[in-house]
This record gives C-alpha cells, structure tokens and sequence, in this order.
C-alpha cells in the first residue's frame, strides 16, 4: 500500500501499490484534498508533475509485470509453463536449424574435396586428348588443376568381386585437385606403377591389408572378351588379340574422406595405370579437375574458361550437384516453417495463460478503469505481458539452443550409450560427428518471429479485458 498524508491532517488515503493508474486523475484532485504532490514522490514514476506529462509506458509496464510476477499460485504456475513452452519452441528451432546448416556445409564440403570446383570434359569422345594444354590455360587464370582420369570398374580379391570407382590421378602433381594425402591415415601415398589406394571402408569390406595385391577389371575389356551370337547367346571370344590379363596392384595406404558413400566407392591408381587399364590414348585424361581461390564464385572463371574451349563442357560443383543442393535447401526452409509450429502452439498457451489472468483480475480490471484507465491502457497492458514472456521465453530458449549446440556431440553419445541407437549411422548420414553452425541471420529471425507471435498471441485476451464494462467488472466474483 501507498499511504498519502494530508497536509495538516491526520486523515490519510491509502491507494493499494499496484494501482499505478490512479495517476491518470488530474492532478489538482489531489491539490484539492491537499496531498502533497511533486516529482520526489511515489506517484512521479507515472506523472512528470512539473511537465504535467503520463509516463504511460511505465504504467502499462508497471501492471503487466505485476500480474506476471510469480506468486504461489496457479497464475503464476501458467505464466512459468507459458515461458518455458516458449523457451522450449526456440530452442527446438535453433538446434534443428543449426544442425541443417551444418549438414548442408559439410556435404559442400565433401563435395569440394572430392570432386574438385569445377570439372572440364569432352562428352563427344569421353576423354580429352591433351588435358595438358587444359591445365596451362586454366593456371594462367590463376587457378590450379590436374588432369583425372575417372571410370567404373571391378575390385577383385579371391573369389569376392565388387563394382568400385577407379579414379587416376598424378600423385607428383603439387596442385592436384583432390588432395588425398590430407586424408591418408595409414601407409604412403606414393601412387607408384602398379600401386593402389582404398579407403578404411573398402580395406573392411574386403578385409585388406598393407602390402596385399588386389585385381582390377575394365568392363570394356571384359565385354571384349565375350561375343553374342543371336540366337546362341553370349559365347567367349576365341581372338587371342581380344582376351586380357586383369592387372595386379598392392596396396599401399588408406584413406578416408569422412564422407562415407565416397569412401565406400573409390579406389585411386596412377593415372598412367588408368589409362592402359581402361584403354585410353596416352596421356589422355576423361576430366580436368579445377580448384580455385572461392568455390563459390565460379562464374567469371567459367564463363572466361568457357570461352577458351567452346568445344569442351565446364561445369561447376553446383551445377553437378544442383537437385541435391536445391533438395537440402528445400528440407531447411520446410524444417522451418514446419517447426515454427511449436512456437505458434506456445502463444496459444500465451493466450490461455492471459485469458485466466483477466477471469481472475476482472475487478481489478473494473477498477483500474473506473479510477480513469482507458481501454488501450489495458490493452497495451496485456499485450505488453505476451511481449515480456515473448522476451523471456525467446532469451532462455536461445541460451537453451546455444548451449545444446556446444555439447551436441556429448549428447549424442550419451543418448546412443544409453539407448544403444546409432542415432546418425555413417552409411547415411556420411560423417561421424554431428556437424552444426548457427547463423546469425537465422538466429535473428527466429528471436523475431517468436517474439512477434508471443505478442500476437496476447491481443484476444487483451481485447477482451479492454472491452470489460467497470460496472459489472467490479461486481465480479
């Protein structure tokens, strides 16, 4: 209670504290009753006496925080899971969308380290003659590149025989497009005549092992080797000059990318090896690998490429990758939208929360107002407590996201240690840790959102005690 003292009385008005709006009588009501009024006093808070100016803002803030104030009582029970659904919403969003950020940079990632930034091909021959003059073009313009030689074929070692990737590459070239010795974790990546390299997948799958030999086959020489007789069917081909040895190779390290659908699928041999194993013209290359300064901003390069061999197709990692990029950019923005929900669900909350505010402060609603309270001062009252749990909710549930994308991988072993679920199996989700980064961008929109859809949330509940006739609002049980 707020005791004011008449001037030369012992009568005293007692005006309980949480009525701040009694401010809004004009002052000289006061005067006239002779209370003491100036800018020291309780009332200045809500009235510059001097200027003669309501500091309705202060009021409106005053009452809103109030009622959310938390006592022990239902009110405040519902205030404080009002809060915490918020809280949760944000978060929620904040980790879904951290973690699809991160998954989206990580597979460009992979996809830069295994494919290079740009790739130049012949299609109308399959193979370009003299990658060599490529390349001199392409460093001119300040880039780096290699020439590769990329072609399917079949890994053999004892009676298991398995379709591979075969990829030729110059292990002395300095600016190789991929650079596999980043990734070797066991042996040597020398690359010399008659040497291979796999990776720890394909090492497991065949049970291989340093120092062994494995075969390699071409399907053309093998398709070569066989002859269809209509009516006969497929009969071997008794040309001597058609029947080939497959080539032997040791194998001399692993590797592994950490992206596991290309671990599981490529082998890398020299590329002069590559050629006589796939018949090429020597020294030929199917692809010219291109790294540059900024993978992704390719065009200029491009184009200026482009224009050096009108004959040859360039095309950059984007472009090879354009429905799966367009599909992961897709899947965020769905997320998104999709999980925007949780948060739309907390300010319904929000909303039932206030709407037992105004059942149960209904007289005090009735007689704030008839004390001089405007309709839009309850207004701004209610809608300015869906703001503060808003804020409230929007400031823990970010603090909430932050933290559990810190700890993520910790999480995530323990949830898998204890459940014994591999909650993301390499096999498809290609990495071993749980990639994530937040954006600012998104972090702000979604603080944004949330609050905008809090305060929303609040406005029937505010328009309901905003219309409350102070008559029957104080006759209220």
């Amino acid at each position: 209670m707020i005791t004011y003292k008449l001037m030369d009385s012992n009568f005293q008005l007692h005006v309980p504290s949480f009525y701040p709006v009694i401010s809004r009588i004009h002052p000289p009501f006061f005067h006239k009753y002779g209370i003491e009024l100036g800018n020291h006093s309780p009332l200045s808070v809500f009235y510059d006496f001097q200027e003669g100016q309501m500091n309705t803002f202060l009021t409106d803030l005053f009452l809103a925080w109030r009622y959310l104030k938390p006592k022990r009582n239902a009110v405040s029970f519902i205030t404080c899971m009002s809060v915490v659904g918020v809280t949760l919403g944000v978060a929620v969003l904040i980790v879904v969308l951290a973690v699809m950020t991160g998954f989206t940079d990580e597979m460009k990632d992979k996809m830069i380290d295994t494919m290079a930034h740009m790739q130049i091909q012949d299609y109308r021959l399959g193979y370009i003659a003299n990658p060599a003059s490529v390349v001199k073009e392409v460093k001119a313009l300040g880039c780096e590149a290699s020439p590769i030689i990329y072609k399917h074929g079949l890994i053999q070692k004892g009676e298991h025989l398995i379709p591979k990737v075969v990829i030729g590459i110059r292990p002395d070239e300095k600016s190789s497009s991929i650079d596999v010795k980043r990734y070797m974790f066991v042996g040597e990546f020398s690359l010399k005549k008659g040497e291979a390299v796999v990776s720890d997948v394909i090492a497991q799958e065949l049970n291989l092992r340093i120092g062994e030999k494995i075969i390699l086959h071409s399907p053309s020489k093998i398709t070569k080797m066989f002859k269809y007789e209509e009516g006969k069917g497929f009969k071997f081909n008794e040309d001597k000059a058609k029947v080939f040895l497959p080539d032997e190779y040791r194998i001399s390290g692993f590797f592994s990318f950490g992206k596991y659908d290309f671990d599981s699928s490529v082998i890398f041999i020299n590329i002069d090896d590559a050629a006589d194993l796939f018949e090429l013209p020597w020294d030929s290359a199917t692809s010219v690998y291109v790294k540059t300064k900024d993978p992704f901003h390719l065009q200029g390069i491009q184009d200026e490429l482009q224009k050096k061999f009108p004959a040859l197709q360039i095309l950059s990692w984007q472009q090879l990758n354009r429905q799966f990029l367009g599909v992961l950019a897709v899947e965020k923005n769905m997320m998104f939208f999709l999980l925007i929900f949780i948060v739309l669900v907390a300010a319904f909350s929000i909303s039932n929360t206030l709407i037992t505010v105004v059942l149960q402060k209904t007289r005090e609603i009735g007689l704030i107002k008839a004390l001089g309270a405007s309709p839009m001062t309850i207004l701004r009252t209610f809608v300015l407590q869906g703001f503060i749990v808003g804020v409230m909710g929007t400031l823990c549930g970010t603090l909430l996201g932050i933290a559990v994308i810190h700890w993520r991988n910790q999480i995530m072993f323990t949830v898998s240690k204890l459940t014994g679920w591999e909650l993301f199996p390499k096999k498809f989700y290609f990495f071993s840790e749980l990639p994530a980064r937040i954006v600012a961008g998104d972090l702000l929109i979604i603080c944004i959102v949330s609050v905008i859809l809090c305060t929303l949330g609040a406005l029937l509940p505010a328009w309901r005690a905003a219309r409350l006739d102070p008559a029957k609002a104080l006759r209220y049980e």
